[in-house]
C-alpha cells in the first residue's frame, strides 16, 4: 500500500458521529456503530493514518482521532461539511445505515466535493439499499436469493410466486430498506401476517415503511466479509450469525467471526456472482445468507459498507484489515490472506461487547 504517513481520512460512523443528535439513539445500532468506529480508527492509527471525525454529544469521543462534538442544534451535515472543507482531507470513510438513503446521500455529498470515497459506488449502494432491487438483479444473474413480494401488494396468499413447500415454515416481514434485524418479524400463520398488515396503518412508527414478505427458510444464518476491486473479489472471512426469534421478532446478538470457514469456497463463488450482478461493490462489503439443510447457500441481503464482524477481523487476520481495504480501493489490489482463526463476538444492550477467541 502507498505510504500513508500524514495521510488524513475523515471517518464518519453515522449513528455515533452525530447523525441522530436531535433524536433518540437506537441502543443496538449505537453499540455496533461505536465498536465498528473504534475498530476502524485503531486499525488506521496502526497504519500511521491521521483521522478526524465527530461524535454525538451523548457518547464518549473516540481514541485515535480528532473529534468534534455534535449537539442537537448543531446540524450534523453542516459540521461535517465544515470538517471536509477545512481539514485538508485526503479521503472519506463512512459507515452508515442504508435506511432512508442515508449512506447513499453521504456518498453523493462526498463525491460532490471531489474527495475520494473509501467504499462502494453510489450506484451499488442504491442497488443494495433496496432489498427488492438487489434480489431482482441477483436473481436475473442466476444468484440463489430469497424470494419476496411487497406486503402491500399481497391479495391472495394462494397465488404467491414461490412453491407452496417454501411456505410451510412460516413467514418473514421486514422493511424493504431496513438496517440489521430492526422491525423484522416472524409469523407462523398467514392469518398473523394479514393482521399485521391491517395494523400497519395504525402504527405511527411503521406505517411509512414499505415491507417485504418472504417465506421463512430454516437453516444456519451466515455472513461473509468481502474485499473487492473493480474487477475481482475475495471473501476474507466467513461468519455464523447469532440470530434469535424472540416474541416474534428477529434479534441479532453477535457473530461467530470466521466460524463458517468451511463455507469459504461456496461463499467465494457467491461473492463473484453478486459482484457481476451489482457492479460497483468495491472495498469492503458484506452479505447475509442462509445455509439450507440441503447445503445450498441462499442470499438474503448485501451490505455495501463495513459490517459488524469487522470489529474482530484484526484478531483473525494476519494483515491489518484497513490496509487491505485501502489497497483494494486506492491501488486496485486484492489481499493475499484470509482469516486464520475464530472469535466469538457477543453483543447486547448491557455491555460493550465481548470477544472470546475460540
Amino acid at each position: 500500500m502507498q505510504n500513508t504517513t500524514r495521510f488524513k481520512i475523515w471517518v464518519c460512523e453515522y449513528i455515533s458521529a452525530g447523525g441522530l443528535a436531535s433524536e433518540t439513539l437506537p441502543a443496538s445500532l449505537l453499540q455496533e456503530g461505536l465498536l465498528m468506529r473504534d475498530a476502524l480508527l485503531a486499525n488506521l492509527a496502526a497504519l500511521g493514518v491521521d483521522c478526524i471525525t465527530s461524535h454525538d454529544y451523548r457518547v464518549m469521543p473516540p481514541m485515535h482521532a480528532q473529534s468534534v462534538a455534535i449537539g442537537p442544534l448543531d446540524g450534523a451535515n453542516s459540521v461535517w461539511q465544515q470538517q471536509l472543507a477545512q481539514s485538508a482531507v485526503d479521503a472519506c470513510w463512512v459507515i452508515a445505515p442504508e435506511t432512508d438513503g442515508v449512506l447513499h446521500d453521504l456518498c453523493q455529498q462526498v463525491q460532490a466535493l471531489g474527495l475520494p470515497w473509501i467504499g462502494c459506488s453510489a450506484q451499488a449502494i442504491e442497488d443494495t439499499t433496496s432489498k427488492a432491487r438487489m434480489a431482482e438483479r441477483c436473481r436475473a444473474a442466476g444468484v440463489a436469493v430469497l424470494p419476496h413480494v411487497m406486503l402491500a401488494e399481497v391479495k391472495d396468499f394462494e397465488a404467491l410466486p414461490w412453491d407452496d413447500q417454501e411456505n410451510q415454515h412460516g413467514w418473514v416481514v421486514k422493511p424493504e430498506d431496513g438496517a440489521g434485524c430492526e422491525a423484522t418479524f416472524y409469523f407462523k400463520n398467514k392469518s398473523e401476517v394479514i393482521e399485521f398488515n391491517h395494523n400497519l396503518k395504525n402504527n405511527s412508527l411503521l406505517q411509512s415503511s414499505r415491507f417485504l414478505l418472504q417465506p421463512y427458510v430454516p437453516g444456519a444464518a451466515l455472513s461473509m466479509s468481502v474485499i473487492a476491486t473493480n474487477n475481482a473479489v475475495k471473501v476474507i472471512a466467513a461468519h455464523r450469525q447469532q440470530v434469535e426469534i424472540i416474541n416474534g421478532e428477529f434479534i441479532f446478538s453477535g457473530a461467530g467471526v470466521n466460524e463458517a470457514a468451511g463455507q469459504l469456497n461456496a461463499m467465494q463463488r457467491l461473492a463473484e456472482q453478486v459482484q457481476r450482478a451489482i457492479p460497483g461493490l468495491v472495498g469492503y462489503w458484506g452479505a447475509d445468507m442462509i445455509l439450507k439443510e440441503t447445503g445450498e447457500l441462499v442470499l438474503v441481503e448485501v451490505n455495501p459498507r463495513l459490517t459488524t464482524p469487522y470489529i474482530a477481523l484484526s484478531q483473525v487476520l494476519s494483515q491489518n484489515p484497513a490496509a487491505m481495504i485501502l489497497e483494494a480501493v486506492l491501488n486496485n489490489k486484492l489481499p493475499d490472506c484470509i482469516a486464520e482463526s475464530t472469535v466469538r463476538l457477543s453483543l447486547n444492550s448491557h455491555q460493550e461487547g465481548e470477544y472470546d477467541r475460540v
